[in-house]
């Protein structure tokens, strides 16, 4: 374990060996690793979306593209729910308020569009849809780049 002056202290090593890592830590990894989950689904949405498009334009509707894009909208929008939760806990241990705002952000967003690809208001759906992506990957890109106070980076 590291410490220097009255900064938390931080485990070098993986956790449960040596000293317990510290609950901020932890809770800044959690928001990486589910910020990334929530990118990998997001570009996984779009996909599907872009597949179910390209079956409207070229050939027969395709109802099983159909079927998982609507379905993969709510996973979208509960792994950024979980997020929001993680993000919540973050402020709570003294983290700041733009992950919090951030994923919420994206809660509301993902609605947005669900409702927006359920009437079939197809123009808005897609350029919501590429702006979701977008704000998805600023939230994982800021949460892999923020480093807490207190915390140093470990190798």
């Amino acid at each position: 374990m590291v410490t220097s002056g009255d900064a938390m202290p931080v485990s070098c090593g993986p956790p449960g060996r040596g000293s317990p890592e510290p609950r901020l830590a932890l809770v800044v990894r959690q928001l990486r690793i589910w910020s990334t989950v929530l990118l990998g689904v997001a570009i996984g949405q779009a996909g599907f979306g872009s597949g179910f498009g390209a079956s409207l334009i070229a050939r027969d509707k395709s109802d099983l593209l159909e079927t998982v894009h609507r379905a993969n909208a709510w996973v979208v929008i509960v792994i950024a729910s979980v997020c929001f939760a993680i993000a919540a806990r973050y402020r709570l241990q003294g983290g700041p308020a733009w992950p919090l705002v951030f994923a919420a952000c994206l809660i509301g967003g993902g609605i947005l569009q669900a409702a927006l690809g359920t009437f079939r208001v197809v123009g808005p759906h897609l350029f919501v849809g590429v702006l979701y992506l977008c704000a998805v990957t600023t939230l994982c890109s800021y949460a892999w780049r923020h480093q807490p106070s207190g915390l140093r980076a470990t190798p």
